[in-house]
């Protein structure tokens, strides 16, 4: 599910994020989907991750499998 989609992982530090940022915390671009103590509690389940990605348009892996490769 989620894993069939190209994403590129940033990681930062909290002083990186900036001093209202709370960690750990999970971002799509400048949507928050998952913070402690805030949305989903710092947790996001594949399927809630799936929802976000693919209403963001994030492209697929080719194939549409779960690797990378063309195989499915």
């Amino acid at each position: 599910m989620a894993k069939d989609f190209e994403v590129d992982l940033v990681i930062l530090t909290k002083s990186e994020a900036g001093p209202d940022a709370k960690a750990p915390a999970v971002y799509l671009n400048d949507k928050v989907l998952s913070e402690i103590k805030g949305i989903r509690d710092g947790k996001i389940t594949e399927a809630e991750l799936f929802d976000e990605l693919s209403g963001a348009k994030v492209p697929r892996k080719p194939g549409g499998g779960s690797c990378a490769c063309s195989c499915g």
